[in-house]
């Protein structure tokens, strides 16, 4: 079985949003050293720190936690979608094909999300709210982007983190998808179990779907 990692790396020059908190790495212990037996690593970083989910309480003091998240919504049938290069936002003619086959998960892969991970992005294409309600209507339950914000970065009301809150679609956000080609595979891209927290980092893979 040949899986594909979609997850950035993580480390002190993974880029990180202007203001959050950086990836700290350090040793606690070292072989060799004061007589360690082992080598032993401490990390710091934001829960939004490359490959995440987040959850629903990152925008709603009452909304579910990383640890409430449906573990099924992660795991399954994902179609790749590749949006052009000249749009603006996700809208529903990117996925309008797709609902009539009822795509179940479905990661966007756009190119301004295509940066390197030590490289903070000026602009990402953002998901229009009616493209995650047409969606939702489809029977979608996870969306992901390769960029770090399913909205504009300079949004303050983040209209499609709110429009997947209501319509209780995973938000998947920071996918590696640049050596990705557009098509049909089966995604894995469970959360780290955070109790109450408002996000989470993902190890992220994609396998194809074995042939009939």
């Amino acid at each position: 079985m040949t899986l594909i990692d979609i997850s950035q790396s993580v480390s002190p020059a993974t880029a990180v949003w202007p203001g959050d908190q950086q990836v700290e790495w350090t040793w606690t212990a070292r072989l060799g050293e004061e007589d360690a037996s082992v080598n032993l690593g401490s990390i710091q970083l934001s829960t939004h720190t490359g490959t995440h989910v987040d959850a629903p309480f990152h925008i709603d003091d009452h909304g579910a936690t990383t640890d409430d998240l449906p573990l099924d919504a992660f795991v399954g049938p994902v179609q790749v979608v590749e949006v052009e290069e000249s749009a603006s936002s996700i809208r529903p003619s990117h996925v309008d094909q797709l609902c009539e086959d009822a795509a179940e998960r479905v990661l966007f892969k756009t190119f301004p999300g295509a940066s390197p991970s030590g490289n903070w992005p000026d602009a990402v294409v953002p998901i229009d709210p009616d493209t995650i309600r047409f969606l939702s209507d489809g029977g979608t339950v996870l969306v992901g982007t390769d960029a770090p914000s399913v909205d504009p970065l300079d949004s303050t009301d983040l209209p499609a983190h709110h429009a997947l809150m209501n319509t209780g679609i995973v938000n998947l956000e920071g996918l590696a998808l640049a050596d990705v080609p557009p098509g049909q595979y089966r995604l894995i891209a469970l959360p780290l179990k955070i109790a109450e927290g408002d996000a989470a980092p993902v190890r992220a893979v994609l396998r194809r779907p074995t042939a009939q």
